[in-house]
């Protein structure tokens, strides 16, 4: 006879009326301890270890593989979207532009558009947002995913867009300019490193030491001759879609970055196309080898379970 009081379970053997209590919490057995029994205690054992084994992935599949979003806006709505005049820094918000830039928010069509071809002025100058990595928890996200969806249209010469994507860590930071977007040709000068910064271009890991480091040449992702076919249409956008791997620099993790700044910077001729964003976003994904350990062992338990069987 088997019967369950609480945690404790009892099993009474009617033939020699020898008892045996084992606890289903913990596993200990006490009293009489019959041969028979084995097997039932050995599937307990067992169940405690697949017990530990899932909880552990789960654990996993709550954190090492969490992605972590760190822009996300328009997509059909304004909701979180601004620009503001000036430059950034680690305390502005939203997207920042110089006074006389020509990036503006399309409340009516929810999209960031210029349509300057000024050709070389300030008004096409960069948009840039800083967001501060050190209050998201992260631990090893080293992926960026940028995804935009954009539309250039109406000129003669295609446009370019200079994507930077800079981390910052905080030595003795000042609430002052981390990027000018007064620059142009789809430049970004670095003023990060004149305020108490150690600047990072996450495109290939090197440490920025000038202003300068901040060109187009070398944006993390550059994106040439943009046209959509004369069509400013969602239905005719292009996509852009990025993943840029930070494991092999010398700060492989994006933990190890107290901001990330991201500008657009437009390189536009006289008779160049105008350009609108439709939607952008930039996450934070965990190295492929979390997704292996969570596998791992969800396997370990797959064999475990069939070596019982």
């Amino acid at each position: 006879m088997i019967t369950i009081r609480s945690h404790i379970l009892k099993i009474e053997d009617s033939a020699d009326l020898e008892i045996c209590y084992i606890c289903a919490v913990t596993g200990e057995v006490s009293l009489i301890l019959l041969p028979k029994l084995e097997p039932l205690i050995a599937k307990i054992e067992m169940k405690k270890i697949l017990i530990g084994i899932f909880g552990v992935a789960a654990l996993a599949g709550t954190s090492l593989l969490a992605e972590v979003t760190l822009i996300d806006e328009l997509d059909g709505t304004n909701d979180g979207t601004s620009i503001t005049t000036g430059d950034p820094t680690r305390i502005s918000t939203g997207w920042q532009r110089a006074g006389n830039s020509a990036w503006a928010h399309g409340v009516g069509n929810s999209w960031i558009y210029n349509t300057s071809v000024a050709g070389g002025a300030a008004s096409d100058g960069a948009l840039a947002q800083s967001v501060d990595l050190s209050s998201l928890g992260l631990t090893g996200e080293n992926q960026l995913q940028f995804n935009m969806t954009y539309s250039a249209w109406n000129g003669v010469t295609d446009t370019n867009i200079y994507v930077h994507l800079w981390g910052l860590v905080n030595d003795t930071a000042t609430d002052g300019s981390m990027a000018n977007t007064g620059a142009q040709n789809g430049n970004m000068w670095v003023n990060a490193i004149d305020n108490g910064f150690t600047a990072y271009n996450l495109g290939n890991g090197s440490e920025m030491t000038a202003g300068a480091d901040g060109g187009a040449g070398g944006a993390a992702i550059q994106l040439l001759n943009l046209d959509t076919n004369g069509s400013a249409l969602i239905g005719d956008a292009g996509i852009a879609a990025t993943t840029v791997d930070l494991s092999g620099y010398a700060l492989n993790t994006l933990a190890q970055y107290d901001y990330l700044v991201v500008g657009i910077a437009r390189d536009v001729a006289a008779d160049g196309n105008s350009f609108a964003i439709h939607d952008i976003s930039v996450t934070a994904v965990p190295e492929p080898s979390s997704y292996a350990l969570l596998g791992g062992m969800l396997a370990l338990s797959y064999v475990m379970v069939r070596r019982r069987s």
